[in-house]
């Protein structure tokens, strides 16, 4: 059994430049998982402040490897027991507590739930998914649902602790395309968004923006980019869709991230994949993929600083419990120093 509870594995350092500054994160672990403890922000200087921005653009003096790990177990039934019942099954099979617990949000969904105040106490850092479908963007832009974005806003204040919050994900996709409108649509909700967040004081907010790492090399995602006053991580979604969907090659993590790891490296921004996930095909073949993630992730993405695994069945079954084989490759992952950072080890973020 992984213990939740136990204060102080895991702490982070929050300092401030130009505003809400995210420029800097301590990780604390030990074998049995992790917990948070945040820093306030430092006070203002007294003359006039520059625009508001969300993180330094400076980069790190020397920059710390390592990553956070995360994964998203989102059970068919949404209630905390089930929730709570999927995170705590998957950290026991890699005996380690999640440093985030990844959750989906349709538009008029309620969050904070329980669920993100439980995994606070746990000691994991929320991520919250918040879907942009159902309503469309110029329509955000606005002010139509200014209420709701408030009432979003306050509660997540309430939490008293950073919270990552993916606003419309994959937002070049094809799936969406009706929701999101053009690239100029988008950046003017998602700013809208960052702004009403901002001014109900709910500066524990650090905002990820996710589209497609496919649509980066066309060019396309990058011109949904928001800027770098409202963004505080970039990042990018892929898979492994063979053999699953037909048509598709079996491709590696390196491949599949490449391109956008390319763009992200230029930003000065900590760099996150948001889901990633592999299907079964020969046996050992999914433990091996997970293997060559691992160590693309430490020699080839040294700058990425979080990686969530899809660990759910949709579309395809992309759970680690689909072989033994499989969640030890991902248990080795999880307990490798580079994503299981080590006593008093300080992570730039």
């Amino acid at each position: 059994m992984v213990s939740s509870a136990a204060p102080g594995r895991f702490r982070a350092f929050f300092s401030s430049r130009t505003g809400i500054a995210f420029a800097v994160a301590g990780v604390l672990l030990v074998a049995t998982g992790v917990a948070v403890v945040l820093k306030g922000d430092e006070p203002a200087p007294p003359e006039a402040a520059p625009p508001v921005t969300t993180t330094s653009t400076a980069p790190p003096a020397q920059p710390v490897a390592g990553v956070l790990l995360g994964a998203s177990t989102t059970p068919d039934v949404r209630n905390l027991a089930a929730e709570k019942s999927a995170v705590e099954g998957l950290e026991q099979r890699l005996g380690r507590t999640l440093d985030i617990d990844h959750n989906f949000y349709g538009w008029d969904q309620a969050f904070p739930t329980e669920t993100e105040r439980w995994d606070l106490q746990a000691g994991r850092i929320p991520m919250i998914s918040w879907n942009g479908k159902g309503v469309t963007t110029d329509t955000i832009a606005g002010g139509r649902y200014d209420d709701l974005i408030k009432q979003r806003a306050r509660e997540t204040k309430a939490l008293g602790k950073p919270v990552l919050i993916r606003w419309f994900w994959e937002m070049d996709g094809n799936k969406k395309a009706d929701f999101a409108g053009a690239p100029a649509e988008y950046i003017a909700a998602w700013q809208h968004i960052v702004t009403t967040f901002r001014q109900a004081g709910a500066d524990n907010v650090r905002w990820v923006w996710c589209p497609n790492a496919s649509a980066f090399n066309n060019g396309l995602a990058q011109t949904f980019y928001p800027g770098d006053d409202f963004v505080d991580w970039t990042c990018a979604d892929g898979y492994n869709w063979a053999p699953g969907r037909a048509g598709d090659d079996y491709r590696s993590f390196k491949d599949i991230f490449g391109g956008f790891y390319l763009w992200a490296s230029t930003q000065k921004k900590p760099i996150m994949v948001g889901e990633f996930g592999v299907q079964e095909r020969n046996p050992g073949d999914k433990a091996q993929w997970i293997t060559d993630a691992r160590d693309a992730i430490k020699s080839d993405f040294p700058l990425m600083r979080a990686v969530i695994y899809f660990n759910s069945n949709k579309d395809y079954d992309w759970r680690l419990t689909t072989s033994d084989s499989a969640v030890a490759a991902f248990r080795q992952m999880a307990n490798d120093p580079w994503f299981n950072l080590g006593v008093n080890h300080r992570l730039p973020l």
